[in-house]
C-alpha cells in the first residue's frame, strides 16, 4: 500500500492518503505485519468496537502473501479470542486454519507463540489429550533452540496439565522452575501466570496454610504484568482463599469483583469459573436459591464452552442444591446426568474417581502420557547441553531414577486406593450393604467437628433408630431367607427416603440408626414419618406368599447448647423407640435431646 502511493504523482497523493484516512480508523495498524501482530497481541479480549474493528481488518489482511510467515500465530491468537469469548464456532474455523499452517512458521519465537495459543484453547475446551500433544510439541522446539521464552511458557503449561488433572503436588516443581527463569530473564506475563498457577495448585493442597498463600496472593498483585491491571482471575483466586479461611463475607466481595471484570471484558471462561464459586460459596452459607442462580448460570457459560469435564461438576452441584431445596425431581434428573458422564468416560477408559469428593482424573493410560512427557522436557534440556556438559551418563542414571520414582508413586497411590477400598467394604454389612457399627470409630470424628463449625442454631445432629416389628414371626414363619429379604427391602426403602449425606447404620439383627446432619426438629420428625409410612405399604414378595412389615421408630435431636455427646443421642432416641413400641409400634415417637450425660462420646465405639 505503502509503495502503491510513493508511485502517483504528488497532488493525488495527499488526496488519496485522506480517503485512507477517513476509510481506516487511525489506531487500526502499524506500518509493518509484525507489528501489526504485536498490536493483536496486546489485546486481552473482544470487548469493544475498537478491538473487533482491529481482528477485523487483520483477518483480512492475514490471507496476503506478506503475512504468510504470521498466518499461523495470527489465526491462533484470534481463535484464541473468539474461543474465550464464548464463540466457539468461529474460534474452531481459525483454529483450523492456525494447525493446518504451522508448518510455514520458520521463527522460533513465532512457533511458540503459535502453539501456546492452539494447546491454551484445547484446555479451556478441556481436550486434554489434544492440549498436551501440543504442550509436548513446545517443549521439544523450546529446548532443542534453547529458547528461553518458550521454555517457561512450556513449563506453565505443563504444571496447568497436572492442575487440570488434579495432580495439584506434581504441579509445584515445573512452576518453580518456571517462576525462577521467568524471574531471571525479567518475564513478568509469565511471572504472573506461574504464580497463579502455583496458588491454583496450593489451595488444592491439604498441607498448605491457606494463609501462606493468602500472602502469595499479595506476591502476585506487584507483578508488573500486563495481565494484572484489569485480570478478574487473581481475584477469584483470592475468593477461594479466603472462603478457606471462612471468610466468607470477604470471599464474596473478591468473587463479586472478579465477577464484574469479567463481565467487561466479556471473558466466558472466568465468568463460567467465577459462578461456579460463587454457588459453591452460597450453598456453603446455606444460601440456596442464590447457589441455584448462579450454578445456572454457570452452566449457561459452559454451554459456549462445552466444556464436558466441568459441566459434569455443575450437574453434581445442581444436583446437590436441589436436594437441600427438597425438590426431589429436579435433583434427580442432574443426579442421573452426572451419572451418564461418569458411566460414558469410564466406559471409554479415560476417566477414573480420585475420592470420595468425586474429582476425577484419567486412568493410567493418561498418567503415562504426563510421565512421557515429563520426560520429554527433560530429555530435551539433556539435549541442549549437549555440548557443554560431557557427563552424560550420570545425567541420565538421574532421569532414570526420577521415572522409576514416579512410577513407584503411581503404583503406591494406586495400591493406596484399592486397600482403602477393601477397608471401607470390610466395614459394610455383607446382607444389606449398608455400613456395620464399627464404622463409627472413623466416622465419629468428623461428625464432631462439623457438629461444632455449625453455625445455624436451627440446625443439629439428630438420629433415629429404627426396629423392625415382630420381626421374629417373620423369621419362625418364613424362615431365614425370608427375614433376609424383608431386611433388605426395610433398607432400599429407607435409601429412598434419606438424604445423601445421611448416614444409615445397621446396629445388629433387625435393628438400624440413622444418623443425620445439619437437620431440623421438623425435618427429622417428618423423616421419621415418612419412613414409617412408607415401609408400612411395602409388600415383599417371597416365594408364593407376599410379606409385609412395619416398624418403630424414635428419634432424637441433639441441643446446640449443649456439649457433643453422641451417646447420649443414642440412648434418648432408643428411650423414644421403647415408648413407641409400648404405645403400639408402627409409629415413630421423637423430641429435643437436652438433657445429656457426662460419658465420653466414644467410649462405646473405640
Amino acid at each position: 500500500m505503502m509503495f502503491f502511493i510513493r508511485m502517483i504523482p504528488s497532488r493525488s497523493s495527499a488526496r488519496i492518503l485522506l480517503l485512507l484516512m477517513l476509510t481506516f480508523p487511525a489506531y487500526s495498524y502499524a506500518s509493518t505485519p509484525l507489528e501489526n501482530y504485536q498490536a493483536l497481541k496486546n489485546l486481552q479480549h473482544l470487548n469493544t468496537e475498537k478491538n473487533r474493528d482491529l481482528v477485523n481488518q487483520l483477518m483480512i489482511e492475514a490471507s496476503n502473501e506478506e503475512y504468510q510467515f504470521l498466518q499461523a500465530p495470527i489465526y491462533a491468537y484470534i481463535a484464541r479470542l473468539k474461543t474465550n469469548d464464548g464463540n466457539w464456532l468461529e474460534g474452531k474455523h481459525y483454529l483450523d486454519k492456525a494447525v493446518s499452517t504451522i508448518s510455514t512458521i520458520k521463527n522460533n519465537d513465532l512457533l511458540i507463540d503459535a502453539l501456546e495459543s492452539i494447546s491454551w484453547i484445547f484446555f479451556i475446551r478441556g481436550d486434554y489429550s489434544e492440549a498436551i500433544l501440543y504442550v509436548q510439541k513446545m517443549a521439544e522446539h523450546a529446548y532443542e533452540t534453547a529458547n528461553q521464552r518458550g521454555q517457561i511458557v512450556a513449563l506453565n503449561r505443563l504444571a496447568l496439565s497436572y492442575i487440570e488433572l488434579d495432580l495439584y503436588e506434581l504441579a509445584i516443581e515445573p512452576l518453580e522452575l518456571a517462576l525462577k527463569l521467568a524471574r531471571k530473564t525479567k518475564n513478568y506475563d509469565s511471572e504472573f501466570l506461574a504464580t497463579l498457577y502455583l496458588i491454583s495448585a496450593r489451595i488444592n493442597l491439604d498441607d498448605v496454610d491457606p494463609n501462606e498463600t493468602l500472602a502469595l496472593t499479595l506476591v502476585a498483585e506487584r507483578i508488573p504484568s500486563k495481565f494484572n491491571s484489569d485480570d478478574g482471575y487473581l481475584p477469584r483466586l483470592k475468593g477461594v482463599v479466603n472462603e478457606q479461611l471462612g471468610n466468607f463475607d470477604v470471599a464474596e466481595k473478591w468473587f463479586k469483583l472478579s465477577e464484574s471484570r469479567a463481565k467487561s471484558s466479556h471473558d466466558v471462561r472466568l465468568l463460567q469459573i467465577v459462578s461456579l464459586s460463587l454457588s459453591e460459596l452460597y450453598l456453603k452459607t446455606n444460601q440456596l436459591w442464590i447457589a441455584l442462580d448462579y450454578a445456572i448460570t454457570s452452566l449457561e457459560y459452559n454451554s459456549q464452552l462445552q466444556h464436558a469435564n466441568t459441566q459434569a461438576t455443575l450437574h453434581y452441584l445442581l444436583s446437590n442444591i436441589y436436594q437441600q431445596l427438597g425438590d426431589d425431581k429436579n435433583s434427580l434428573k442432574f443426579l442421573r446426568a452426572y451419572a451418564d458422564y461418569q458411566n460414558a468416560a469410564s466406559d471409554k477408559g479415560t476417566v477414573s474417581l480420585i475420592s470420595t469428593m468425586d474429582k476425577r482424573i484419567e486412568n493410567i493410560k493418561r498418567q503415562q502420557k504426563l510421565a512421557q512427557l515429563e520426560n520429554s522436557l527433560l530429555s530435551s534440556k539433556v539435549t541442549s547441553q549437549k555440548n557443554k556438559n560431557k557427563q552424560q551418563v550420570f545425567i541420565f542414571i538421574i532421569i532414570a531414577l526420577a521415572l522409576f520414582f514416579c512410577f513407584f508413586i503411581i503404583v503406591f497411590f494406586v495400591h493406596h486406593r484399592m486397600l482403602k477400598t477393601q477397608i471401607v467394604s470390610s466395614m459394610k454389612d455383607e446382607l444389606t450393604g449398608v455400613f456395620c457399627r464399627s464404622y463409627l470409630k472413623n466416622y465419629l470424628p468428623a461428625v464432631k467437628s462439623r457438629f461444632e463449625r455449625e453455625t445455624n442454631q436451627e440446625l443439629s445432629l439428630g438420629a433415629v433408630i429404627i426396629d423392625c416389628d415382630d420381626f421374629k414371626f417373620i423369621n419362625d414363619t418364613f424362615g431365614h431367607a425370608g427375614g433376609d429379604k424383608a431386611l433388605k427391602a426395610i433398607v432400599n426403602t429407607i435409601k429412598t427416603q434419606i438424604r445423601k449425606n445421611d448416614l444409615l447404620l445397621r446396629w445388629g439383627g433387625d435393628e438400624f440408626v440413622l444418623i443425620c446432619e445439619s437437620v431440623s426438629q421438623v425435618q427429622i420428625q417428618e423423616l421419621a414419618k415418612r419412613i414409617t409410612r412408607s415401609i408400612s405399604d411395602l409388600l415383599i414378595e417371597y416365594d408364593e406368599t407376599t410379606l409385609t412389615v412395619t416398624i418403630s421408630a424414635g428419634f432424637a435431636l441433639h441441643d446446640k447448647t449443649e456439649d457433643f455427646n453422641f451417646d447420649g443421642l443414642i440412648k434418648a432416641a432408643d428411650e423414644f423407640l421403647l415408648a413407641t413400641k409400648k404405645r403400639g409400634k408402627n409409629s415413630y415417637l421423637g423430641d429435643n435431646f437436652t438433657e445429656l450425660s457426662q460419658d465420653n462420646y466414644s467410649n462405646n465405639f473405640s
